[in-house]
């Protein structure tokens, strides 16, 4: 049993998505975890309330790209079905429909570039965390996260200079940005960087210094507003 099988019972995922090839991509990347049952594919509207009466899921992923208002799916979800846990799919783009998922109360956001891998992760350690308040951008915490409404960076609107200046940060550190948001490892972005893992501790201080931020998770709500998971433009 891998660190992401430490539940014994079945949970039940919903797939909040009206994108077939998403849906399919889902199964495939589950159908190895024989403790997930996927129900609800492609469901939105009166198939959505008719999934939550019969099948009373313990987490709903949430695609940005569904067609309906993500802060009223959240609400509709938590209402219907108390207790159940909302991971959001968001694109590197989807700035706004995140903040607003924050405000609604998203359980989870992972980034639809990240690995298959950062996925069941957070399926895992939303299962185990039932009883938090939990927000993960994709890595899994050795600890349960602190309350959204405590320990939460300002989301804050940007201007267009804040897009392209985020922070002093030196091009070497956006690239450690980057990667951490892949979901790699430091030793993981050493080895890619051919860098010791010391110096992506000390990039880390650094970039957490400039950022004004203090782990790992809300230096990628941080990046994500910024702009800084996007690989940098071709000339």
């Amino acid at each position: 049993m891998n660190g992401t099988e430490e539940t014994t019972t079945t949970t039940v995922v919903a797939i909040v998505s009206s994108n077939y090839l998403l849906c399919l991509g889902l199964q495939r990347i589950v159908e190895a975890e024989k403790w997930i049952r996927l129900v609800g594919q492609t469901v939105h509207g009166i198939h959505l309330d008719e999934m939550l009466a019969t099948e009373r899921p313990d987490i709903a992923i949430i695609d940005t790209e569904n067609g309906a208002s993500v802060p009223d799916l959240i609400q509709k979800l938590k209402a219907a079905t108390p207790g159940v846990k909302t991971i959001l799919l968001s694109g590197l783009d989807d700035v706004e429909c995140t903040r607003q998922a924050f405000l609604s109360g998203v359980d989870s956001i992972v980034l639809k570039v990240q690995p298959s891998a950062v996925l069941i992760a957070t399926i895992a350690h939303l299962t185990r965390s039932s009883k938090e308040v939990v927000l993960t951008l994709g890595a899994q915490p050795s600890r349960p996260m602190p309350t959204i409404q405590n320990d939460l960076p300002a989301l804050r609107p940007m201007t267009p200079t804040q897009a392209h200046q985020p922070d002093g940060l030196t091009e070497r550190e956006r690239e450690v940005v980057r990667l951490i948001s892949e979901g790699l490892s430091n030793k993981d972005i050493a080895n890619r960087l051919c860098i010791s893992s010391i110096t992506v501790r000390h990039h880390l201080t650094s970039i957490f210094d400039k950022l004004g931020v203090s782990n790992r998770q809300k230096l990628l709500i941080r990046a994500h507003q910024n702009g800084l998971t996007r690989p940098p433009a071709m000339a």
